[in-house]
């Protein structure tokens, strides 16, 4: 049986303040809103992409301060994305995750742009599952990484007990194989809500949702509808609303994650900014060559010392 409780988890963005410092204090804020509305499981520093611009002692600064918040219900579920470009700091985070009592899982993303070989890919993985002792989601991405996790590669890291689910963003088609091959209980988690009545039907029984960051309510009705083949779902109003959560700008004019963020408030204060160049919507966003205000403060303090 899986040790994770919840087949549904709201992929939560990371809150930075405007000089793109990390804000940890508002992320977890975020987080306990969507558990008053009945959420019970997050995934944190994974699925939006925004892991790779955080280095590791900022990672490990958000491990610590949720460990060390006080208001989690028994019964909520932390996921944490591990990736990394660098091998040992990735290795160093799966060390530090080891040790956080509130860290209920992983998600193990492959890193972007390097297009691992399938040996190369299933090593870092075993290095990283072996280290972070945590029941692990894989994550095949290929749109994001530039590689596609074999079928072969995929039953061979699932050889390992600690693997308990597959987050597919790859070839939704391949499942139902993938299907026989594995444990009853094993996941298959959907990246998002594109397709997602067809990926149930395929066998999908997880999902990762960005929706919900904003339609809370809506993606629990869904999923369990889905779940228990409510052939009427997807012509509910909670389906259209999550659509609408889901295909992001109606204009078109900003990329997904800024949007996201501006939709999402705080005891009636916006959430946070992104990292550029997501949001970026002026060529000097910053007055200062588009370099946050601390991060050139540095720049000339080096720029003096080397003169």
């Amino acid at each position: 049986m899986t040790p994770l409780n919840h087949s549904l988890h709201i992929a939560v963005p990371t809150a930075f303040d405007h000089a793109e410092r990390l804000d940890t204090k508002r992320t977890i804020a975020h987080i306990l809103q969507l558990q008053k509305q009945g959420i019970k499981s997050v995934l944190v520093c994974g699925s939006t992409g925004e892991q790779h611009s955080l280095t590791l002692t900022e990672k490990k600064q958000l491990l610590h301060d949720l460990a060390q918040e006080t208001s989690w219900a028994a019964d909520f579920e932390v996921l944490f994305g591990l990736a990394g470009i660098v091998f040992h700091e990735t290795l160093a985070l799966a060390e530090a995750i080891s040790k956080n009592p509130r860290i209920d899982g992983v998600v193990l993303g492959f890193p972007p742009y390097l297009c691992l070989t399938q040996k190369e890919a299933v090593l870092y993985a075993q290095g990283l599952i072996h280290t972070c002792e945590k029941p692990v989601i894989l994550y095949n991405n290929p749109r994001r990484t530039g590689f596609d996790l074999s079928a072969e590669s995929i039953l061979t890291l699932i050889a390992d007990p600690r693997v308990i689910g597959l987050k597919e963003a790859g070839r939704k088609e391949r499942v139902p194989q993938l299907k026989t091959k594995t444990a009853a209980d094993f996941r298959f988690y959907a990246g998002g809500e594109a397709d997602l009545a067809e990926k149930v039907a395929l066998g999908f029984n997880g999902l990762s949702s960005m929706a919900g960051n904003l339609c809370r309510k809506e993606i629990q009705v869904i999923w369990q509808g889905l779940l228990k083949g409510d052939a009427t779902i997807s012509t509910s109003n909670e389906w259209q609303n999550m659509e609408q959560a889901a295909a992001g700008d109606p204009t078109n004019t900003i990329s997904y994650l800024p949007w996201l963020k501006q939709q999402i408030t705080i005891d009636g204060q916006p959430f946070g900014f992104c990292r550029q160049p997501l949001g970026l919507e002026t060529i000097d966003r910053f007055g200062t060559g588009s370099i946050p205000p601390h991060l050139a403060h540095e720049r000339q303090e080096n720029q003096t010392n080397e003169d």
